[in-house]
């Protein structure tokens, strides 16, 4: 197997075999859907499990891990990490960790109740694992898997947030030396807007469906919007953002594959909620159209775009 996420074709084998559930579970794994959901009688909790592995990031972490549950129209309530470090890993360095994982819970009144830390030479780089639980009303439950005939395509902020600024992270001496310091503070500063829960929560009365684009990009993300829903859509723009088209250009990187928490994708029947986005301060953009044709594509202009077999970024470390 290659680096990176598992394939669908992989992913969707391992899920059939393997996955366990009871009737408590309402909402199992499949292909795009990041949560599962269980109902406890009076209302669904909401759990979801991601890690962080290109830098050593408690922010990142807490943040890719509250999209998948405001992406489900749930409101995040507590997480755990389990973090792996290698060997030389100076206890100054995990306080740095942790103190952001405590600020970005203390940020969205999340309880952070501990989990497991561990040094091991089995890892090279710093691997943080987090676990979240959420809650919503079970009228409020949203996701991937229910997008609908006609419905509009709207995106936040653009693309790429998330990988723009990893590369600005991994790549900041090259950057700083190419691009100047306001270039490279600009790009960093990208990682303030890794969250979609204020998004979330504006759009989830109003939205079909919702999902956050994490590993595989803009396109790999529609797709599984897609597989879940089991519709295609049609693209007709694709609002990159700036820095990213430059950034993405110097190394040789296709933005529409690269991971880009951050970005929330709606789909929705309300011609109003890219407007109530916009008059809210989130930058909001009609990329598209939902279509019931059943074949599970995504086509920009009428052109098929193809799924990405690893995101983007991996190319910074070949």
């Amino acid at each position: 197997m290659e680096e990176g996420k598992l394939s669908y074709n992989i992913l969707e084998k391992i899920i059939k075999t393997y996955s366990v559930q009871d009737a408590s579970m309402v909402k199992g794994p499949g292909i795009g859907i990041d949560c599962s959901v269980f109902d406890n009688g009076r209302n669904y909790l909401v759990v979801t499990s991601d890690p962080v592995t290109y830098i050593a990031s408690g922010k990142y972490c807490v943040n890719v891990n509250v999209n998948d549950i405001a992406s489900m129209g749930a409101e995040p309530w507590f997480f755990l990490s389990s973090i792996v470090l290698p060997k030389g890993y100076s206890q100054k360095q995990l306080e740095v960790i942790m103190a952001e994982i405590k600020s970005e819970c203390e940020k969205y009144n999340i309880n952070f109740g501990g989990g497991h830390t561990e040094i091991n030479s089995v890892v090279n780089n710093p691997v943080i694992a987090g676990f979240m639980v959420g809650y919503c009303d079970k009228d409020d439950l949203r996701g991937s898997f229910n997008a609908k005939d006609g419905d509009i395509v709207i995106i936040t902020k653009g693309v790429s947030i998330e990988g723009t600024s990893i590369i600005a992270e991994i790549k900041k001496n090259e950057v700083l030396e190419k691009f100047g310091s306001k270039f490279l503070k600009s790009v960093v500063e990208l990682k303030n807007k890794l969250s979609v829960l204020e998004e979330a929560r504006i759009a989830r009365k109003y939205a079909n469906a919702m999902h956050d684009i994490t590993e595989g990009g803009l396109v790999n993300g529609l797709y599984e919007i897609a597989i879940a829903s089991n519709v295609s859509i049609d693209l007709e723009s694709l609002p990159i953002i700036d820095v990213s088209k430059i950034l993405c250009d110097e190394y040789n990187i296709d933005p529409l594959g690269l991971i880009t928490a951050g970005t929330l994708v709606i789909t929705t029947s309300n011609k109003s909620l890219k407007d109530l986005l916009d008059e809210n301060g989130v930058d909001a953009f009609e990329i598209g159209r939902v279509v019931s044709d059943a074949k599970k594509e995504v086509r920009y202009k009428g052109k098929v775009l193809e799924m990405f077999e690893r995101d983007e970024i991996v190319k910074l470390f070949q």
